[in-house]
């Protein structure tokens, strides 16, 4: 690891605790602190840690997302799910197997008043039934190659079931099965970078199914 890494992921550490303590913590939210091991069983699970809004507005910016549907897989506490509709996803939700992570991810969005238009599902990622109804699908890194793969595979194949709904996105952030990605040849890479808020890698791919 770096040294520039290492000072960033320690400001952003900081930049966190002060976050959750002086704006999160008095309103009974909890988005910003990380989980790592605590209350984590399934295996191959990565845990949580936020990604912020910054981030996730540039990971966004250079697709059309603007009144889409967002649906973040590995959703922990559900940062980005409350993010990507703030900043103008008609609908967003996300896919959290750890109870904990998910009751938290709930409890975030009904204080901040957000159950219209925001959902957190607890449930194992290789056995959601509803990735067709999603227009972008993202990724942080959150669980083993296998798991991906799997993850990736039942996309493409519940969006085959459904061809024609217009074009998806996949956003792969940090760490990923990119062999998962690219086998399938539904997904074009149109986006390759560095995020400057984490300094992780991200690509985005364009998905097209044809009816």
């Amino acid at each position: 690891m770096s040294t520039r890494v290492k000072i960033n992921r320690i400001l952003r550490g900081v930049r966190y605790s002060l976050r959750y303590l002086f704006l999160e913590y008095p309103r009974g939210l909890d988005f910003s602190m990380r989980n790592k091991s605590k209350g984590i069983d399934l295996p191959g699970n990565h845990g949580y840690a936020l990604t912020s809004k910054s981030a996730l507005k540039n990971l966004l910016s250079e697709i059309p997302y603007q009144g889409k549907s967002f649906l973040d897989i590995g959703s922990g506490k559900g940062g980005p799910v409350v993010y990507s509709h703030q900043l103008g996803c008609a609908r967003s939700a996300g896919i959290e197997y750890e109870r904990h992570l998910h009751e938290i991810a709930e409890k975030n969005i009904r204080i901040l008043g957000l159950k219209d238009s925001c959902s957190s599902f607890c449930v194992d990622a290789r056995e959601f039934s509803g990735y067709a109804d999603y227009d972008i699908y993202f990724l942080f890194n959150p669980f083993d190659d296998d798991i991906y793969q799997d993850c990736i595979d039942a996309i493409v194949a519940q969006n085959r079931a459904r061809p024609g709904l217009g074009p998806k996105y996949l956003i792969c952030y940090g760490g990923a099965n990119l062999e998962a990605v690219t086998r399938h040849d539904v997904f074009t890479l149109i986006i390759e970078d560095i995020c400057p808020y984490r300094l992780n890698s991200y690509r985005v791919f364009l998905m097209s199914v044809q009816p």
